[in-house]
């Protein structure tokens, strides 16, 4: 056979065969961990706003679903991660609410979808930790953590909970708000045309305790793969490290979800 044609052939054999052993390039492991400063100073550090407007997205995704999506539980932590999680573990300041590990496809911010966090002590239908974060990638990679850390008691505040949308939702109550809606021109119409309910309490969902104080972590932050990063609040912290896979995802349980 002429020279030309097995050079050819090669080519063709290489190209058919490349798309099968490549792996994605937007397929990332991701490692978070969010732990309590148990330090009473803290408590103190600063005053936090009592009129939170807390809702969950339409966009959700539970680690409950192994394998739906392109998202997937696994057990097996990034060696970097793992240190940092012991010397958490070990300190007496820190209390661990949570850790999530898992694989997905990322996906530009606009579609990223919302993977649902929670941890810490469950109090009737709620917990500690709860809400969500985002793990995008466009030209860099981006975390964006919307969490919210209750403190319950025996006297509620001006607070409110929205009900966890993994639980199924009473007959009587829709449970979701499509937010895009709630930010467009015609709901603020709405609004201009029936003042009374812009300042109307939000309705308490049935079940709820009391709850003393809520604050709140959301943020943007642009991150580097391979590298822990960490989102600081004076009573809450996480801690994020985004990398390539190193072994095939495996479902397993952790600590909240």
């Amino acid at each position: 056979m002429p020279r030309f044609q097995l050079a050819t052939l090669f080519l063709l054999a290489v190209a058919i065969a490349a798309p099968l052993q490549a792996e994605p390039d937007n397929r990332y492991q991701i490692d978070i961990v969010v732990y309590a400063n148990t330090d009473p100073a803290a408590n103190n550090a600063e005053a936090w706003p009592d009129n939170l407007h807390l809702r969950y997205p339409r966009d959700w995704q539970s680690l409950k679903d192994p394998g739906r999506g392109h998202v997937q539980r696994t057990e097996q932590h990034h060696p970097q991660f793992a240190k940092a999680l012991r010397s958490l573990q070990l300190s007496s300041r820190y209390r661990i609410l949570t850790k999530q590990s898992w694989i997905q496809d990322l996906q530009p911010r606009g579609k990223a979808p919302a993977i649902l966090i929670r941890g810490g002590r469950e109090v009737g239908e709620h917990f500690e930790l709860e809400g969500y974060i985002r793990i995008a990638l466009e030209r860099y990679l981006y975390a964006q953590p919307m969490l919210w850390l209750s403190q319950f008691g025996e006297r509620g505040g001006n607070y409110y909970l929205p009900r966890h949308p993994y639980r199924p939702a009473p007959e009587n109550e829709d449970g979701f708000v499509d937010e895009a809606f709630e930010n467009s021109p015609e709901y603020a119409e709405f609004l201009k045309q029936n003042p009374q309910l812009a300042d109307a309490e939000p309705a308490i969902p049935a079940g709820a305790e009391p709850v003393e104080r809520i604050v709140v972590m959301k943020q943007e932050r642009r991150m580097r793969s391979e590298e822990l990063h960490y989102i600081d609040h004076p009573l809450f912290g996480l801690l994020v490290m985004i990398s390539k896979p190193q072994e095939l995802p495996v479902a397993g349980d952790s600590v909240g979800e």
